[in-house]
């Protein structure tokens, strides 16, 4: 089972995520949660963990980086390693959110599968296109043992 876990404010990171997931069905079971709604559970039950985050003034949206902060302690002392990966929604370039998720990343006990992604702007048709490509493709790695 592949989790998708989201922060939406404007809406666009929830089309986002809900596209990964439409891509991860084709391969594996999905459950997508709110970042909000998110607990150390969800690192432990899954397989693999797609993140969808918004950038907010040049850094992870604050509910985002606090389902981070939430579950970092009691996940690290289950003495595991999640297999994850991201991808950025952001209105201005996202290169501050992506530094940020990349450091937080690495106390985090996550093996990344993917570097961290960027898209830019409103969700076009080609940004959702690559969204469902890109949980299609992580998701067929994970099945296929790759990661």
């Amino acid at each position: 089972m592949i989790s998708v876990v989201y922060h939406s404010q404007s809406g666009r990171c929830a089309q986002i995520a809900q596209k990964v997931a439409e891509g991860v069905q084709t391969a594996s079971q999905c459950t997508v949660y709110r970042a909000v709604d998110a607990g150390v559970d969800v690192w432990l039950k899954s397989d693999a963990v797609l993140l969808v985050a918004a950038e907010n003034s040049a850094s992870l949206a604050g509910e985002f980086k606090a389902f981070l902060d939430r579950t970092l302690y009691p996940f690290y002392e289950q003495d595991k390693v999640a297999l994850a990966a991201t991808l950025i929604c952001a209105g201005n370039d996202g290169r501050g959110a992506v530094v940020q998720f990349d450091r937080i990343a690495k106390g985090f006990p996550l093996k990344l599968m993917a570097p961290t992604e960027i898209l830019l702007g409103e969700p076009s048709q080609k940004s959702l296109a690559y969204a469902r490509d890109w949980g299609q493709g992580l998701s067929e790695g994970v099945k296929m043992g790759i990661f």
